[in-house]
């Protein structure tokens, strides 16, 4: 029958992932699970952006987080972590710094990795200036040294994600260390399909030594773009829920008050500021969000489940 069956695939009649368990039945769910986490990024960027991402995981639908090590308020982050049982936080690697009046440099010393700094010490704004300037070396530097700030500060990681992006569309080798560190950490990195089909597979020379298949791949990374939040963001979470497939998705949000404080470190800037992070609170700690998961039979998840499937491979 085996053989058969290997037939049939090699004959191209059946597909060969009719064979292959999905991340969702890896879990221990069915295969036509909806399995959803509702990730808040950037905590560590300050306390306006820590406490309202800790009362919606509190309170609210917000299942993970990831901390900037770098930021100001990093710290804070592992004492409200304290008040959680068993959180779900990830290291979101920082490479830039992207507002006007608000600045950080890297955790590893401007005078260790200088291609990630500018002649004043601070992270560039921008992946692309990034990729122009820092070796994959001073990157490998840096994000080591963010992961194990990180853990000094008492932080039990159970992930990486990439804060702009710049893991995924800097330089090709910072995919490759991105994908390294986490299979050495023994932590899942955030990767989805896309990322898979259009980064890494093409590029299977550059990955060679290292183990991607052992790394978890979701579906999809649903995130709110600016004329998400032009249209409104209620409606923009309400039909990204009404419309999620079977599969393991993450909805990446940005949580933070409206507040004095989110407003000076987001001047300048059109998107991503204050406003659009009291919205995404706003929609994820109101009960019209909760029925509305709960009327679609979606389950909300965390990396820390996705990490267990990692350590059975």
């Amino acid at each position: 029958m085996k053989k058969f069956t290997l037939l049939l695939v090699l004959l191209g009649l059946v597909p060969f992932s009719s064979f292959c368990q999905s991340l969702q039945e890896k879990l221990g769910y069915p295969k036509d699970s909806k399995l959803l986490i509702i990730h808040g990024d950037d905590v560590g960027v300050s306390h306006s952006q820590n406490k309202a991402t800790f009362e919606a995981i509190k309170n609210g639908l917000v299942t993970s987080t990831s901390m900037m090590v770098p930021a100001a308020w990093s710290v804070e982050v592992a004492q409200m972590a304290k008040e959680i049982s068993n959180p779900d936080i990830g290291i979101h690697i920082t490479l830039t710094n992207e507002w006007y009046q608000y600045n950080w440099g890297p955790e590893a010393g401007k005078t260790a990795v200088p291609g990630l700094v500018n002649p004043l010490g601070h992270m560039y704004p921008s992946c692309a200036q990034v990729a122009e300037n820092a070796s994959p070396e001073e990157v490998e530097q840096e994000v080591r040294a963010q992961i194990e700030n990180a853990k000094s500060m008492g932080i039990d990681i159970t992930h990486v994600d990439s804060h702009m992006g710049c893991m995924f569309f800097g330089r090709p080798e910072y995919l490759k260390i991105y994908i390294k560190l986490a299979l050495e950490y023994q932590i899942p990195a955030m990767l989805n399909q896309q990322i898979l089909q259009s980064l890494i597979l093409p590029n299977k020379p550059l990955f060679e030594g290292l183990n991607v298949d052992k790394l978890p791949v979701i579906d999809q990374i649903i995130m709110a773009d600016e004329a998400a939040y032009e249209s409104g963001m209620e409606e923009f979470y309400t039909e990204a829920l009404k419309n999620l497939p079977a599969g393991v998705h993450v909805l990446l949000i940005h949580l933070a008050f409206d507040d004095e404080e989110m407003n000076a470190v987001t001047a300048g800037h059109d998107s991503f500021h204050a406003p659009w992070r009291q919205a995404d609170y706003d929609f994820f700690t109101s009960e019209k969000a909760k029925n509305l998961i709960e009327k679609e039979g979606i389950k909300l998840i965390t990396w820390r489940e996705i990490g267990k499937v990692m350590k059975i491979k």
